[in-house]
């Protein structure tokens, strides 16, 4: 002998599995970002770069020799990135500085780290939170250019902005 549940309650349990079988597949991943935030990250110029994303702004976060303000025009851009990213629940990022070659060694990672903290206060009056080992100087480690010529020593001076989901 078989019990038959009634007709309603056998719907009502199909519709619970399909709706709980439908939530399973919207969840997003643990391990990255929600669509919302790569959404957020590729409107404000944000790349894809293994693990993270990096800031790659049209006019990039370069700096003359032996500089290290940001212009207010700049400044603004970079606050308003920041607000953005922390709306969607990006609250903090990696800001490494750069430097070419010229000049010495510790010279060079002095003004690196002057260069990551220049970008990194318009990103915190946007609303991003820093720890102090996120705000770091490379001096001239990581060239991205051959410092033998004018436009490779520009590309070196710079600063890379680097999230990575949390």
């Amino acid at each position: 002998m078989t019990h038959d549940f009634p007709r309603s309650i056998r719907t009502l349990v199909l519709i619970g599995f399909a709706a709980l079988l439908a939530a399973c597949q919207s969840v997003p991943p643990t391990n990255g970002f929600t669509p919302v935030q790569i959404a957020a990250l590729q409107s404000q110029g944000f790349v894809e770069d293994g693990p993270g994303w990096m800031l790659s702004m049209p006019e990039r976060l370069l700096f003359p020799s032996n500089e290290s303000s940001v212009s207010p025009d700049q400044q603004q851009r970079i606050s308003d990135i920041a607000a953005k990213l922390v709306s969607v629940g990006i609250a903090t990022a990696r800001i490494e500085g750069h430097t070419d070659s010229t000049g010495t060694s510790a010279y060079n990672l002095t003004l690196s780290q002057a260069r990551a903290e220049a970008v990194a206060a318009p990103m915190q009056a946007g609303g991003m939170q820093f720890t102090a080992d996120q705000v770091v100087g490379r001096g001239e480690t990581l060239p991205l250019s051959s410092n033998t010529t004018a436009e490779g020593r520009q590309d070196n001076r710079r600063v890379v902005v680097i999230v990575t989901p949390q």
